[in-house]
């Protein structure tokens, strides 16, 4: 599928002194194997690289703003998505690699408490019926989608410990409860964060995860849409956040007297094109 990708970010200055040496990280997609960016246009224009976790964000300098005036930089990316199955192709992976990855991403964070006995308890349960790393992931999608109703758009994350204990939580809790479970078990996990395009020009706020399986390499994972291994066309992975447990798509620092923060606010646009109009 072939996807125009409007992106629209507003900074109000509402401090009452001039707002200077404003910097904006702006976080545009991360990489991902069922998706592949032909164009990006960023105004103004702006330098773009590649960060952390293979995340692209553009580096936008914000010009001095005074009290009530606002920036409003815009990026349009025009991308292919496609169904993968990512089960369906073997890769061995080396002890040492495994090691490394499990050291680097089977950590506590915010909002991933393995410690806390809510998510030990369940874990246990959950290895008691499990006979590899696969099983137990599998295991822990519907361990989560049982235990966890789902509810839409939530105004907070609430992380991984109150999901085991509230039993109620959007894709954010369905992603963090399940990250805690299996690295609470040393099995590597993180999270992706994107939109969803189901119909119209505004698609969905969507969070989901990859978990890294030995011959498997790292597969992606959704306990809200209950997928295994597999993305549809109709993802848009836009940040991945595993060394961290959260980063914000648009990150601003600028220089100011007071302690008044400005407004910060984006929209995000998704429509279907035909190749010949890309």
């Amino acid at each position: 599928m072939r996807l125009l990708i409007e992106m629209q970010a507003n900074v109000h200055n509402r401090i009452t002194s001039r707002m200077r040496d404003g910097r904006m990280v702006w976080h545009l997609f991360t990489d991902m194997s069922n998706q592949f960016v032909r164009t990006i246009d960023v105004f103004p224009p702006a330098r773009v690289l590649e960060k952390a976790e293979r995340n692209m964000v553009a580096l936008i300098k914000v010009p001095e703003l005074s009290s009530g005036e606002s920036f409003s930089p815009s990026v349009v990316l025009r991308i292919d998505t496609t169904t993968r199955d990512w089960l369906m192709e073997s890769q061995p992976t080396p002890d040492n690699v495994i090691a490394r990855i499990r050291g680097t991403y089977s950590g506590i964070q915010r909002y991933w408490e393995t410690d806390d006995p809510a998510v030990q308890e369940l874990s246990g349960s959950i290895a008691e019926k499990s006979d590899g790393d696969e099983s137990y992931a599998r295991l822990a999608v519907r361990a989560v989608r049982e235990r966890v109703k789902l509810k839409t758009n939530l105004d907070d994350r609430r992380g991984a410990a109150r999901a085991a204990r509230e039993k109620e939580g959007d894709c954010d809790e369905h992603a963090d409860l399940f990250i805690a479970l299996t690295r609470a078990v040393r099995i590597p996990s993180r999270r992706v964060v994107g939109h969803y395009l189901r119909s119209g020009p505004n698609p969905e706020p969507h969070a989901w995860c990859e978990v890294f399986l030995r011959n498997r390499g790292w597969v992606p994972v959704d306990p809200a849409l209950n997928h295994f291994g597999m993305l549809t066309e109709s993802y848009f992975s836009r940040v991945r956040e595993g060394l961290v447990s959260e980063r914000p798509t648009i990150q601003l620092k600028w220089k100011t007297i007071g302690a008044d923060m400005p407004v910060i606010e984006e929209t995000v646009k998704m429509s279907m094109v035909s190749n010949d109009m890309a």
